[in-house]
């Protein structure tokens, strides 16, 4: 009988337009309060997704370190390749560098590898646009560049470029100098690397500098597992059983970068659940227009022995109401922008010719969306509440109408 009371109030042909425009647009509020939260929120889970696999692509899910005393001796790290617990291991000696060509140049960090190692862990020929990455097993003295690096000095496949770098282990009054000819071009997802790094043959810069063993130390490897999520049950593993070198996992050389996507995404959760939060309390104002409109209905009820409990429920019913109208069609729309907000985006574009995606920037051939379900239960949950919340008071204020105040107004 409340909920059949509650609709008919909500319902009646008797309620003024403006009760019935406020209460649309309180449910139209938190529709698009919804919808927009849910879209936002799967956008950014889905970046962060499409960033973590690029960046755990590239870089070490786990970093094996020594003191830089000596050589380290890792080949204890076959067994544990051959264990199933790592998928391979690559040392490697990096430096910063500058590279020079005809018409520019620009600093870079230069990774001196074994290219049969550094291909189960790092760029592989999956990351090469051009060029093969054999090669840098064959010709002495290939370089293989980021794209990025590769646009910026105008450089195509076979050009040659100078390397300037400091020897390592030693000041920077020493240095060396190296013509090295390009013989791949890669492109692993991420516009930082691609304009940072380049790779040549360990065994060239062994060459220049002598024996490897009387002029640097490779006190270095990257380390890649099966599941790059397991890599700090890896780390602790590898350092309990290890005296003289220690381990460190992704999560910490890249804790600030990961940790400023999950602070942006919190921060945007937050302001867009106040817009959510104005929209459900747009009821309070609906509902007030309401009980103003069917004070004599709630009169009568009271005569005829209604309690003010029943009152109370009847408006909570309908300010729940108006808000469950507003979570189902909210999360709908919802679920609908984020599977097409590809679509949506390159439709704005081409509208208003612009380009909101830089490929050469975000390296993405779509916008990234991943639906949380944990994150519509909560939004679900969330707004109940607010519009519980927002129905109690109009509520109360019903049930303290008094009959004989409203009957003698009407006489």
């Amino acid at each position: 009988m409340r909920l059949l009371l509650a609709y008919k109030f909500l319902r009646s042909n008797q309620n003024s337009s403006s009760i019935s425009i406020i209460s649309k647009i309180s449910v139209l509020g938190i529709i698009l309060g919804i919808s927009i939260l849910i879209t936002v929120i799967s956008v950014m889970n889905g970046f962060e997704k499409e960033l973590k696999s690029k960046v755990l692509g590239f870089t070490s899910h786990v970093t094996i370190y020594t003191n830089g005393d000596k050589n380290i001796d890792i080949s204890f790290l076959d067994s544990l390749i051959s264990q199933k617990k790592i998928i391979g291991y690559s040392p490697y000696l990096e430096q910063e560098g500058l590279l020079i060509s005809r018409n520019s140049s620009t600093g870079v960090f230069f990774r001196a590898v074994y290219p049969n190692l550094e291909k189960r862990v790092g760029v592989s020929e999956d990351d090469i646009l051009v060029g093969s990455y054999d090669d840098l097993y064959n010709i002495e003295n290939g370089i293989i560049i980021g794209s990025g690096i590769a646009e910026k000095l105008n450089l195509s496949l076979g050009d040659d470029i100078n390397l300037h770098t400091s020897l390592p282990g030693t000041n920077n009054s020493e240095h060396i100098q190296q013509n090295l000819k390009v013989i791949g071009i890669f492109d692993v997802g991420i516009y930082e690397y691609n304009n940072a790094y380049v790779y040549i043959n360990i065994n060239l810069l062994s060459k220049i500098m002598g024996t490897i063993s009387d002029n640097f130390v490779i006190d270095t490897v990257r380390v890649k597992l099966h599941n790059p999520l397991k890599s700090f049950e890896f780390t602790n593993f590898f350092n309990e059983s290890q005296s003289l070198m220690y381990a460190q996992d992704w999560s910490l050389t890249h804790q600030s970068l990961f940790l400023a996507i999950s602070n942006e995404k919190r921060v945007m959760f937050i302001i867009l659940m106040l817009i959510v939060a104005v929209a459900a309390f747009n009821i309070v104002s609906s509902l007030f227009m309401l009980i103003k409109n069917k004070e004599r209905e709630i009169a009568i009820l009271m005569t005829i022995g209604a309690s003010r409990i029943d009152i109370v429920l009847i408006f909570l019913y309908q300010g729940f109401f108006l808000g469950l109208v507003g979570i189902i069609f909210g999360v709908l729309l919802g679920i609908f922008l984020s599977n097409n907000i590809d679509l949506i985006l390159k439709y704005i574009e081409y509208l208003f010719n612009i380009n909101l995606m830089p490929a050469e920037i975000y390296h993405l051939s779509k916008i990234p969306s991943l639906i949380n379900n944990s994150d519509i239960l909560f939004i679900i949950i969330y707004t109940s509440l607010l519009t519980f919340l927002s129905a109690i008071y109009p509520a109360i204020k019903a049930s303290s109408i008094k009959p004989t105040e409203i009957f003698r107004g009407n006489n």
